[in-house]
């Protein structure tokens, strides 16, 4: 009977939402606490204390070893709550620093709450043992994003027998329902980086669904009033920019420039929200990695502008929105190259044009309703153009004034199931350019268990010509998945018109394909042998050409990943593809290149995090029908923690491809011309990190990027996809050459509130010439020749401060 209580007992602490929510009471105070990592105030008698934290990871369901109090007290300004967290000793915990919205190899506990209750987006508040916050905005399309950032307070203090919390979250930080009577869900958990273990305060299954449905309820919160949310952040940065290049004159050339701005954020109602930037500075963000592209196929650049990454989230609906379109390359940028007069060279041509402003409103109405529009303006662009003999200039328009505007309504359903609606729509100033216009439906659907689930989407596309017919296209998606337990899987089927083109806002590879699969995946949660976790998947796909309908692949990809008891990570994978036709590569409609088969394997290692020097690395290996032709890919990182305060990561990357063949141009009829390549790439980069304190630090990032390309024979594509002999003989061979440097250091000296100085330093440059013996160019050389091309330098200091409504008026 004691042994069936006791497992009784252990069930209802590893389970309780079997058996009933989970819930704590907040206890309105008359006082606030002092924000200072110290329980001794008197104001934490008053609250409700609880625990039984359960484990997730790396095993699900035990108890931890060290327990974990949390409370809730809150007033008519925020909610506050402490936290003590048990452990063996001071010396126990885990101390790395890092920079804010960054947790390095350090103990941390964090507070995650949707004040809506509706099972698809958070907040998230971590403090590390450090001091350093991180917040996010979590939902479950979109996963974390680190680049929202409210403002609230926290302290820390470690002591013999753990650490202990403070935290303050302003209601002016959040969104929440204009009720009498609240009702959040909540959750807190911990991180011990000594045994690299995950807990909750609610029980987070891994096999379950999202952990946004796997939240306790947190009451008593009661007659409390969302703020008026009005804060502005202005802006002042000056720029000092150089650029050397030996070749020309005057070889050395500096300017300077001065901006000022603002960032506006103001809450229209409890729900709904303004961001707005007007005259945005971009020109610290991290530098591009760009690389030497021989695909039919644009390159997908990573967003790093603080406004266009952070709460953008129901903007992703439809997948319609690529910010880099806002503000990026001017439509007509070639433009200038293609009328160029006798003795005129272009002197200046931006690669992307002035942003005036861009404004989002997002919010999300008591019944479940998202809204979220987002508008942006662009200027006009212009390219100069010199002629070098009279000293006469010139003004080419390479871009119009250009509005970007995208809608969106999302629609919360039972069972966290939604169905939303998109549109995006670009308008260009005067008749020489067309507009576009998108449209698209998205939905998923679970059943009441969240179980099994239905998700699709579609979309239309218009591109609008002022003196000629419009061109229409259309895409869509279907899929049927299991989605809880060990075992899940994913039927789908999409398809993409040949006309469908949303690239004016959206980002979209290619079209005019379809593509029919089956994907399963079985996770292992429970330890075994000298793993805690991991699982194995194996995917099949079927495409083929949408217009008409004609065969291009079969592929198979199979693999598992695991994690071992100490907490290395091992990665096996291998993938095949009988022989295809690539309808793209000829970059000509109706063709197709006949590929023979291939095959590949590949495994990653990675070890354990939390150890000074980690270690990661991966080999790739692929071959095909054809004698000789085959590749690998080599990539190494290492990472060393000098201190808590200092570390430094190198991660090197090396791939070969022989015999590769591929487009390289067109004859004078219907002839397209293919090549047979060797190539060769290396990429290097560097990266330092020192965090002087939780509100200060450095980063050095440093990359080098280099490629070449041997080409050994020449081919015509024939009508039947095989590839003929050819007289083609013209020279391809080059090198591609890129170095980059991003200095960073940031300092928050007030709340909200920052000083960034930052150093970029950019080189790049390429060798075409046929007196080059390409065969013979190294890595090294072209590391040297990295003084032939032209130097920019930029050093900027940028200045934010963060000026918030409900601040000021409780200070006067």
């Amino acid at each position: 009977m004691k042994k069936l209580l006791l497992i009784m007992q252990m069930i209802l602490l590893t389970f309780p939402c079997l058996f009933g929510q989970k819930t704590l009471e907040a206890t309105r105070v008359d006082v606030a606490p002092v924000i200072d990592g110290d329980l001794q105030d008197d104001i934490w008698s008053e609250g409700i204390t609880s625990g039984e934290f359960i484990e997730w990871q790396p095993k699900f369901g035990d108890q931890p070893d060290k327990q974990t109090e949390v409370k809730i007290v809150y007033d008519d300004e925020a909610i506050y709550i402490s936290a003590f967290l048990e452990e063996i000793s001071r010396d126990s915990i885990m101390t790395q620093l890092a920079q804010r919205d960054e947790i390095g190899n350090t103990d941390f506990f964090g507070f995650l709450v949707d004040t809506y209750g509706n099972g698809n987006d958070a907040l998230e508040f971590i403090v590390s043992a450090t001091g350093v916050q991180f917040d996010a905005k979590v939902t479950t399309t979109n996963g974390e994003d680190s680049d929202w950032d409210g403002v609230w307070f926290s302290e820390v203090d470690l002591r013999d027998d753990g650490w202990t919390v403070e935290m303050k979250i302003p209601y002016a930080a959040i969104r929440f329902p204009k009720n009498k009577v609240q009702e959040w869900k909540i959750n807190f958990f911990r991180f011990q980086a000594r045994k690299n273990e995950r807990s909750s305060w609610f029980p987070i299954d891994p096999a379950g669904t999202n952990f946004l449905t796997q939240m306790g309820d947190l009451v008593g919160i009661n007659n409390i009033k969302p703020p008026i949310r009005l804060s502005l952040s202005p802006y002042v940065s000056t720029y000092v920019q150089h650029s050397h290049d030996k070749y020309r004159d005057p070889v050395n050339s500096t300017g300077t420039s001065y901006n000022g701005g603002m960032d506006i954020k103001y809450g229209i109602n409890d729900a709904f929200t303004l961001d707005m930037t007007l005259i945005p500075d971009f020109g610290q963000v991290q530098s591009d990695d760009q690389i030497l592209n021989l695909s039919p196929f644009e390159v997908r650049f990573n967003e790093n502008r603080p406004f266009f990454t952070e709460g953008i989230e129901i903007f992703s609906k439809g997948d319609l929105f690529y910010s880099r379109r806002v503000g990026g390359t001017p439509i007509g940028y070639f433009n200038a190259y293609a009328n160029l007069g006798e003795h005129e060279t272009i002197t200046s041509n931006p690669t992307d044009a002035q942003l005036y402003n861009a404004t989002k409103i997002s919010g999300r109405t008591d019944s479940g309703l998202g809204v979220g529009i987002f508008n942006a303006v662009s200027g006009a662009t212009k390219a100069m153009v010199r002629n070098e003999e009279t000293g006469e200039t010139r003004e080419v328009e390479t871009g119009p004034l250009s509005n970007y505007n995208v809608f969106v309504l999302d629609k919360n359903l039972a069972n966290n199931s939604f169905l939303a609606f998109a549109n995006s729509n670009v308008w260009r100033a005067g008749d020489d350019y067309y507009n576009a216009n998108v449209s698209a439906t998205e939905f998923d659907l679970k059943n009441k268990s969240q179980t099994y689930g239905v998700s699709g989407s579609g979309a239309v596309s218009q591109l609008i010509f002022p003196n000629a017919d419009n061109i229409n296209g259309y895409r869509y998606e279907m899929i049927a998945s299991k989605l809880t337990g060990n075992f899940n899987f994913d039927i789908y089927h999409d398809a993409t018109s040949r006309d469908f083109n949303a690239n004016d806002l959206g980002f979209v590879r290619r079209t005019n394909f379809q593509n029919y699969g089956f994907s399963t995946r079985y996770g292992i949660y429970d330890s075994w042998w000298k793993f805690n976790r991991g699982n194995v998947w194996l995917d099949i796909s079927h495409s083929r050409l949408h217009e008409p309908n004609r065969f291009m692949a079969n592929h198979i990809n199979t693999g598992f990943w695991f994690e071992a008891k100490n907490f290395w990570n091992y990665n096996l994978w291998a993938n095949y593809r009988p022989p295809s036709n690539d309808f793209f590569e000829p970059r000509t409609d109706g063709r197709f290149y006949r590929m023979t088969n291939y095959y590949n394997t590949g495994i990653w290692i990675g070890s354990d995090n939390r150890k000074a020097l980690r270690v990661n690395g991966s080999l790739f290996g692929y071959n095909t029908g054809d004698p000789g032709r085959n590749g690998y890919n080599v990539n190494l990182g290492l990472r060393y923690r000098f201190s808590d305060k200092l570390s430094v990561s190198f991660n090197s990357s090396m791939n070969e491809e022989y015999r590769a063949e591929g487009w390289v141009g067109f004859g004078d009829a219907s002839e397209i011309y293919f090549g047979r390549r060797d190539q060769q790439t290396n990429s290097n980069v560097i990266y330092a990190e020192y965090t002087l304190n939780d509100k200060m630090g450095l980063d050095f990032r440093l990359r080098h990027y280099w490629s070449k390309v041997v080409y050994e024979d020449f081919f015509e594509l024939d009508d039947n996809g095989m590839l003929m002999d050819s007289e083609y003989d013209e020279f391809h061979d080059f090198s591609f050459n890129l170095f980059n440097i991003d200095l960073n250091y940031r300092w928050r000296f007030a709340p909200g509130s920052d000083i960034f100085i930052n150093w970029k330093n950019n080189i790049a440059g390429g060798q075409y010439s046929d007196q080059i013996n390409y065969e013979n160019l190294g890595y090294f050389r072209g590391l040297r020749n990295l003084s032939d091309y032209e130097q920019n330098n930029s050093f900027s200091v940028r200045v934010v401060y963060f000026l918030d409504y409900q601040q000021i008026k409780n200070k006067f």
